[in-house]
């Protein structure tokens, strides 16, 4: 699979059109094809990144943002690492009282997470067949 066919995958499903709008203009980007690979890349989180530098752009909670802008925070989403970018994963975790909490995950956290993940992300795995729906006005 390449880039664009996993973008392609990512979409199906999504009724939010700004998304499939700023997904239809990636997926001309064939020079990103790489970037598009990258498995930490998802696009809830680049429509949560976008959504957050809008935010930063509003006054009195307004914003008006030109598409132009928007590309090239989504395509800026892809180039650079989340690292790079301050964006953190978190993870949920039971306490001993039953509570569940996220917790930033570090990166010498988890280095074998996917092959030995605790049953909250293997429930949540299981939850990701159904296809999340993601807005970029969500409030």
């Amino acid at each position: 699979m390449n880039g664009i066919q996993r973008l392609s995958e990512m979409i199906k499903g999504q009724k939010d059109k700004s998304l499939i709008k700023i997904v239809s203009y990636l997926m001309l980007q064939t020079d990103m094809d790489q970037d598009f690979l990258k498995e930490e890349k998802e696009l809830k989180e680049m429509a949560e990144y976008i959504n957050g530098l809008a935010k930063k752009e509003a006054t009195n909670g307004v914003a008006i943002i030109e598409d132009e802008t928007v590309y090239s925070w989504a395509k800026e989403y892809f180039i650079k690492s989340n690292k790079e970018l301050g964006i953190k994963k978190y993870k949920l975790e039971k306490s001993k009282h039953g509570d569940v909490k996220k917790v930033e995950i570090k990166d010498e956290d988890d280095e074998f997470g996917s092959i030995f993940g605790n049953s909250v992300e293997n429930e949540q795995a299981e939850k990701k067949e159904e296809i999340a729906q993601i807005s970029l006005f969500a409030a």
